[in-house]
């Protein structure tokens, strides 16, 4: 499962991901990190099991935690231009052999590049 932490401004300078972890003992994926003084997010891929346990435990440290929002293709609005294909940085929208745009939602990391760059707004940010 893909978590979302998000650090406020108060908390970036604490060490809150090495103690869930070392507390917890879960290892869990940081699929990707953007953090500052100002503070930021962090991408974790948890185990499925292990997913309702991280999530209370940041939350117990006081940082906001939600479960990735992904994307997803309006059919009745893609042309298949590729547009979204040619930006995604972690290869989830494939461009098929008959010209078709398809989205492979568990290697999606939520960047929502793709969302931006789409001219005709066929994908949208799901929860």
């Amino acid at each position: 499962m893909k978590i979302s932490i998000i650090f406020d401004t108060g908390r970036v300078g604490e060490a809150i991901t090495s103690k869930v972890i070392l507390e917890r003992k879960i290892p869990f994926n940081i699929l990707t990190a953007k953090i500052d003084a100002k503070g930021g997010e962090m991408l974790i891929e948890a185990p499925d099991d292990k997913a309702a346990e991280l999530i209370e435990a940041f939350k117990e440290k006081g940082v906001h935690v939600e479960t990735r929002k992904f994307v997803e293709i309006v059919p009745d609005k893609c042309i298949n231009c590729g547009q979204c294909y040619s930006i995604c940085p972690v290869d989830a929208i494939i461009y098929d052999e008959d010209y078709t745009i398809t989205l492979k939602q568990h290697d999606c990391i939520g960047c929502l590049q793709c969302v931006d760059s789409c001219p005709f707004g066929a994908i949208v940010k799901v929860s």
